[in-house]
């Protein structure tokens, strides 16, 4: 979350009762939220805990549940009452800024988050289709995702180390943009991407190349200074 830890913890607390649970704390560290048994809403009673810590960015959360696993659905609904700019999407949105690409809510913020690590940022991102299936083209700072994206969950189509891929490149067509992507197994293609898209995509992993070539430590051997000569 992109605020304090005191912050974020009053910000987890508000959402958290503006969604109908009870929230407590347990300690500094630490909020308890009681979700309750619901008939009308089919929704069985659980607990979460939430940690919270400072980190670089502001705080980190980390979600437990108890009894049985944690129920992604009640997090989103607090994730949903939180104020706009407070979640940390990984640079996610400023790369549908730039590509010109509406993503439609959180829903969608979730579903490529998910398949992200902790320490990743967004770097590109499109929509279009390998083969039939639509999903998000990802360009991150370490690898190539095409995210076969519903509901809340997604599924990884593609996941390509950007140190794998051999080449990228941009075709047009009448019905949008291609991304032609050379991978040890194949190339694929990504094809009807939204205009200027595909661009982004390509030029910044160009980009991303160029600067991992020029911090590459020189394969080239050193020569040695020539050692006295045998009588």
């Amino acid at each position: 979350m992109r605020t304090g830890v005191g912050a974020a913890r009053d910000h987890i607390r508000g959402a958290a009762v503006e969604s109908g649970f009870r929230a407590t704390s347990s300690d500094e560290e630490c909020i308890d939220i009681e979700v309750p048994f619901s008939l009308r809403k089919r929704r069985r009673a659980a607990r979460l805990t939430a940690a919270v810590w400072p980190s670089a960015r502001g705080a980190d959360v980390a979600w437990t549940a108890d009894p049985g696993p944690l129920n992604y659905e009640h997090l989103a609904s607090i994730e949903e009452k939180l104020p706009e700019g407070i979640m940390h999407y990984h640079g996610i949105e400023d790369a549908a800024l730039r590509a010109g690409l509406s993503l439609g809510g959180r829903t969608e913020l979730r579903v490529i988050v998910r398949a992200l690590a902790r320490d990743e940022t967004v770097r590109a991102i499109g929509r279009g289709y390998l083969n039939e299936t639509a999903g998000y083209v990802v360009l991150t700072t370490r690898r190539l995702l095409v995210l076969a994206a519903s509901g809340l969950g997604s599924e990884t189509l593609v996941d390509a180390p950007c140190e794998s891929i051999e080449a990228l490149s941009l075709g047009k067509r009448t019905t949008g943009e291609t991304l032609r992507v050379a991978l040890p197994p194949g190339p694929i293609m990504i094809s009807r991407l939204g205009h200027g898209e595909g661009h982004g995509i390509v030029k910044s992993y160009r980009e991303e190349k160029k600067e991992r070539a020029r911090f590459a430590p020189s394969s080239a051997g050193h020569s040695l200074a020539p050692g006295p000569r045998s009588p």
